[in-house]
């Protein structure tokens, strides 16, 4: 019985102390005064799309004057929700520190893909439409040709995902380009060939060939043995000679 009391009362001196520390906390949030910026891109060794110049401008277009501005005035959710909108960014998180510094930290997109049409554009990994940036350029898989919406939703994305998801088709294939009758021609990175992959269906079983020509077949005739090779073919494939 008297363990369980000391338990409780252990427990009710532990969540006192919490609450006496969150409170003095924020009474002393509210006491300090905007000390600067400080802007974390957590990606930024693989991605550069967003520059801390871009993020440090919404700020103070938002709050024009932040000097002696006490941090507590200074609304996080709205910078979060405007700094979202850069379409670079994928997430956003506001905060200061106990020393009055604003702390804004950001995940940027992840372009998977780069379609080659009008202006050009990306596709990032949820397969959303990203545009081109004139700060960096991502090096991603290529896509031309005849490519829309549709298609992309339908058939390219799933096309695409599989190869950028496999270490070797990601080092190997550079470019898709899709006919007008969806027909898929991959360019390879190593080989002076062209791929005929012909329609998205069994897809999966064309490049399992395609991965036993280049582990089998090409350790003895090289890899620039072949003009084109053909995939269209069920249980087959075709190689046409330089």
């Amino acid at each position: 019985m008297l363990k369980k009391v000391a338990n409780i009362l252990v427990w009710v001196f532990f969540f006192g102390y919490l609450i006496v520390v969150f409170s003095f906390a924020n009474s002393k949030n509210e006491k300090l005064s905007f000390a600067g910026t400080t802007v974390n891109v957590v990606d930024s060794i693989t991605r550069g799309f967003v520059n801390n110049s871009d993020v440090e401008r919404i700020i103070k277009k938002e709050y024009p004057s932040l000097e002696g501005l006490p941090i507590a005035d200074i609304n996080k959710e709205v910078l979060e929700e405007l700094i979202d909108q850069i379409p670079y960014v994928k997430k956003s998180e506001v905060y200061n520190s106990l020393s009055g510094k604003l702390i804004v930290e950001i995940k940027q997109r992840n372009p998977i893909v780069r379609i080659l049409q009008g202006n050009g554009y990306y596709i990032d990994e949820e397969g959303e439409k990203m545009p081109l940036s004139r700060n960096y350029t991502s090096r991603v898989l290529v896509v031309s040709g005849a490519v829309n919406d549709k298609l992309i939703k339908e058939e390219l994305f799933d096309l695409v995902k599989f190869i950028t998801n496999d270490e070797f088709w990601k080092s190997q294939i550079t470019q898709i380009h899709v006919s007008r009758n969806k027909e898929y021609i991959l360019i390879p990175r190593v080989g002076a060939h062209k791929i005929e992959l012909g329609s998205i269906e069994n897809y999966h079983r064309k490049f399992q060939k395609l991965g036993a020509l280049y582990s089998e077949g090409f350790s003895k005739k090289g890899w620039n043995a072949y003009k084109t090779i053909n995939l269209k073919y069920k249980d087959q494939v075709v190689c046409t000679k330089k």
